[in-house]
């Protein structure tokens, strides 16, 4: 095909076809390993925004709080050394709501606990600095805390 030829189907391509092309034509990383663990953590519930823009935690902040998860603002899991986690939906329950029938949703749960000391068991990963918890299980912390992470 002539470079004439080739720029007339680039002009009739339709855009889908186009990013396949630039897609395969781009070279691929190896995907990296996943890291998931599972994991119990103990740490308080917060909002995402107002701890990432303010630092704000605690009782003081908790009517703020809960409206902003409310309004679909993400849930985090400050831990008790100072680590953030996102908290995210067991990606099961997001997908097939119906299968899990009337299981206790522990990411529903933790809307109502914002600003709660928790212990939090589900399986936590990072990638490139995010770290992120797909919760599992919740419950009010008590006692001695879990096991540290490694």
């Amino acid at each position: 095909m002539t470079i004439r030829g080739f720029r007339a189907v680039l002009r009739e391509a339709p855009l889908g076809l186009l990013l396949v092309l630039a897609l395969a034509a781009t070279p691929q990383e190896a995907p990296e390993r996943s890291n998931r663990h599972y994991v119990t953590i103990r740490g308080e519930i917060v909002d995402y925004y107002c701890y990432i823009e303010k630092g704000l935690t605690g009782p003081a902040h908790k009517a703020c709080g809960m409206a902003c998860v409310a309004g679909d603002v993400c849930m985090g899991l400050l831990t008790t050394d100072g680590a953030l986690y996102m908290i995210s939906v067991n990606h099961l329950r997001a997908m097939a709501p119906l299968s899990m029938g009337d299981a206790p949703d522990p990411f529903r749960t933790c809307r109502g606990w914002i600003a709660e000391k928790v212990d939090l068991s589900g399986y936590a990963m990072e990638r490139k600095g995010q770290r992120i918890i797909e919760i599992m299980g919740v419950k009010k912390a008590t006692g001695n805390p879990p096991a540290p992470l490694e």
